[in-house]
Formats: C-alpha cells, structure tokens, sequence
C-alpha cells in the first residue's frame, strides 16, 4: 500500500490526526506512563489538535489519513484554553484515572519548564501508522515542516520519548541536548535539538 500526498492539516482534521498520533504512539513508553495505557491517548491528543496546534500550529497529514505531524511555529504558546483543558482532564480521568492525571501534568510542567528561550519551531508529534514505518513516510512528512523552518532561518525542537526514534531525527538534523526522566518513574526522555539552517 502507497501513502498518497501530503497536505497541511485543516479545520475539521482534529479527530483525524488525534487518532493517527494515538495510534503511532501505542508503544510508547513515556505516553503510555504518562496515559496510564493507551485509552486517553485519541481524545487527549484530538484536543491538542482542536484547541491548539491546527488553530495556532500547523502541521500535515497524507491523504490516505494514515500519517501526520502538529507543530507550532516560533512564538506560538503552548496553550489550551478552558475548553482544551477540560476536554483533556475529562479525558484523562475517564481513561487513565488520578495516576493518568499526576503523571501527565507532572511532564507537562517539566517540559513547559525546559522548553528553550530561543525562538523555535516546536515539533509535538510525528505519528506513522505502525504497518507503514520504516518506508520514508515520516522523513516525507519532516522534510514539509523543516522546508519552512529553513526558509525562516530558525531552529526547531522536540522532546523524543522512543530511544529507536533517535536515529530518525539525527538523520534530519537534530542533535540530543540531553537525556532527562521528567519525573519519578517516567521512562527516560530525550530533548533535540536543530539548528537554524
């Protein structure tokens, strides 16, 4: 099976990329702690994308609904609003229970706390549907996002929470800054770094 084109992300694509993310992050050791299992991981991360990065970020999907990214551009703040964050607690109570709700804030105030002051493009998630990864769609889907923070001669971010993703982003660029566990218990994280080109 061929993935076909890339498109931005557009009103109306939250559930769409929420369940792609959701999907491609099922295995993952942080988001899993974080979640308490996978239950909250396609309403929280829907939210995320209806209240933040497709009004304030941008990001792309492949028309076969089967790959996507969310990002938020230099000075953007990563913020939800009251309707956002009720939309995530509910969720996170509903799925993954008090544990779910300690963990998940707990690294979201280490990461709020530890985003670099340099402005930046902010990768949040790069999500292949698992019968798809390894055959360059990611690296498809990078490539659109970094074109544009090439073209605006800044650096980007992310925090990856899979070791066997490091080679990916190293691939396009991005260094390690360090190797942190953002709270006791939580899986070890690793916050990349790529400078402006």
């Amino acid at each position: 099976m061929q993935t076909g084109a890339i498109r931005p992300l557009q009103d109306g694509d939250a559930t769409l990329i929420g369940h792609i993310i959701a999907e491609a992050f099922a295995d993952d050791p942080v988001n899993l702690w974080a979640f308490n299992g996978t239950g909250a991981m396609a309403p929280v991360f829907t939210a995320m994308a209806r209240y933040l990065y497709i009004p304030k970020g941008f990001g792309h999907v492949t028309d076969d609904g089967l790959a996507g990214t969310m990002w938020l551009p230099p000075g953007a703040q990563k913020t939800y609003g009251i309707g956002g964050n009720l939309a995530m607690a509910r969720a996170i109570v509903w799925h993954g229970g008090l544990r779910a709700v300690k963990n998940s804030l707990a690294i979201d105030a280490f990461m709020a706390k530890n985003r670099p002051a340099e402005p930046h493009y902010y990768l949040f998630a790069i999500g292949v549907s698992p019968a798809l990864q390894g055959r360059g769609i990611g690296g498809r889907l990078m490539k659109e996002a970094l074109d544009r923070a090439d073209t605006a001669h800044m650096p980007a971010y992310l925090e990856n929470s899979k070791a066997g993703n490091i080679g990916f982003y190293r691939s396009h660029g991005f260094e390690i800054m360090d190797e942190v566990v953002p709270a006791p218990g939580c899986p070890v994280m690793w916050r990349m770094w790529r400078p402006a080109r």
